[in-house]
């Protein structure tokens, strides 16, 4: 499944997005495909209940997305490391979003372990390996952290 690239105007509003403005994403799912909605902050009622997960972003000039676009192969090797790593499971969920969107992992599909955590079943295509990923949606502190920890890599 791929995940939708972002709109340009607010789903709720359809007022076209201003440069620098704060928005939310929301992915659900719908007839077995990624559904996104992008909302402006003013319409934003906090996390819904259900979906793949949320996230704050900003509103890029276009220059600026470009200088600061992370290859896609530093992004796998970050991810591999993650994977191999317990403990930082929402940043390797969030990482794992990312990869699905840049088509550099395809979604296989979820499924629920003993405990009751949802999974997402994803196959990287550079690698050939199919991973299984606990589906952690981090609070928004820790999404911040997580998106700057991001940035970090995209200006190194």
């Amino acid at each position: 499944m791929e995940i939708p690239r972002p709109s340009r105007s607010c789903s709720l509003s359809h007022r076209d997005f201003l440069p620098n403005e704060v928005f939310f994403s929301v992915l659900t799912g719908e007839d077995g495909q990624f559904v996104r909605q992008d909302i402006a902050a003013e319409h934003w009622n906090g996390e819904p209940i259900e979906c793949f997960g949320w996230w704050k972003s900003t509103v890029k000039h276009v220059a600026e997305n470009a200088s600061q676009q992370i290859s896609g192969e530093t992004l796998q090797n970050l991810f591999e490391r993650l994977t191999a790593q317990p403990g930082e499971s929402d940043t390797l969920y969030i990482l794992t979003l990312l990869l699905l969107r840049r088509k550099l992992l395809r979604y296989e599909k979820e499924t629920t372990d003993v405990q009751g955590n949802r999974l997402l079943e994803v196959y990287a295509i550079p690698t050939g390996t199919t991973y299984q990923i606990l589906a952690e949606m981090p609070g928004p502190e820790r999404l911040e952290a997580i998106q700057q920890q991001l940035a970090m890599l995209a200006n190194t």
